[in-house]
């Protein structure tokens, strides 16, 4: 409306600068090329009016005299009534987030939204939903809604779903094994809360949950007993596999000292103290051994020393 009225305007001060008769002789010339200038001006901006352009990614709703056209205008250069006002609407993927989450001292979407699951305990959840607005829908969206249908549809919709969702699960099947089937849950109730809105849910993702502290405590506390038991458990495998390593190494010295002790005859002592003689003989160090007495063996041998 405010370029129609400068179009008007404009017109406006044209003609009555052409038809405005000044007492001086020399003004008519001015005021008319000052009219025909105004008028000029009018035209341009008319036939500026008479087009618009809706970038990709949006659509254009139509609204003249505050009569909402039928049909939304798609992406592209559309030819209108130069008193009609077009709104632009995003068609775009839009991504809402839920959480508690604080980036610099400003918050990233909402505070995380807190739930009562159905065991009674109070879950916090930082969401994010992706959707966008159906462009066959825009103008029922701008007409019913407003053009902040993010906040009057899709914010209030996604706290219901999760409420409701979470008192369908105990918090412990939420913050573990069944978060895909809660993220389900969530999005077939979303999608009944959006239904008929104008609004089209892409995803639902579940990005934390946060259990209350007494829980998280409680978890803790399972984790690092799980740990120790583990530990405990590694350690008694440990010792009895040593156990029997050490028992099978003492088997196998006894049964050696079994083979060794069958096969000591008194000829082969005889044999084996005979070769040992040889070799202490063999020693430079050594002139004279004395030898224990023994009836079948030499008790002393005299054993020259070596020549210089």
């Amino acid at each position: 409306m405010t370029t129609s009225f400068f179009i008007l305007l404009f017109l406006a001060i044209g003609i009555a600068l052409l038809t405005l008769k000044p007492r001086d002789v020399s003004s008519p010339i001015r005021f008319k090329r000052l009219g025909y200038a105004s008028i000029a001006l009018a035209a341009f901006s008319l036939i500026s009016a008479s087009f618009t352009i809706i970038e990709p990614g949006y659509v254009g709703v139509p609204v003249l005299f505050g009569n909402v056209g039928s049909q939304s205008l798609p992406a592209g250069i559309h030819p209108i009534f130069f008193l009609t006002d077009v709104y632009k609407m995003s068609i775009q993927t839009k991504d809402y987030t839920m959480s508690s989450v604080h980036n610099e001292g400003n918050k990233i979407g909402d505070d995380a939204v807190a739930t009562l699951s159905r065991d009674q305990l109070i879950l916090k959840f930082d969401v994010s939903v992706w959707y966008h607005l159906d462009p066959s829908q825009a103008n029922n969206v701008y007409s019913n809604i407003g053009l902040n249908y993010e906040e009057v549809i899709v914010r209030p919709a996604i706290r219901t779903a999760l409420v409701n969702a979470a008192t369908k699960f105990d918090a412990s099947d939420v913050m573990s094994l069944q978060r895909d089937a809660y993220t389900k849950t969530v999005t077939e109730l979303l999608l009944q809360e959006l239904n008929g809105k104008g609004v089209i849910l892409d995803n639902v993702l579940i990005r934390n949950v946060e259990p209350p502290t007494t829980v998280s405590d409680a978890i803790a506390a399972k984790l690092k007993a799980s740990q120790e038991a583990q530990q405990m458990e590694y350690t008694i495998q440990y010792a009895q596999k040593e156990a029997q390593r050490k028992a099978i190494e003492a088997q196998g010295i006894s049964n050696a000292q079994k083979i060794i002790g069958n096969g000591l005859t008194q000829n082969y002592l005889q044999w084996y103290y005979i070769t040992q003689l040889k070799d202490v003989v063999n020693s430079p160090n050594n002139s004279t051994i004395i030898l224990p007495f023994d009836q079948k063996l030499i008790p002393l041998l005299n054993v020259p020393a070596k020549k210089q």
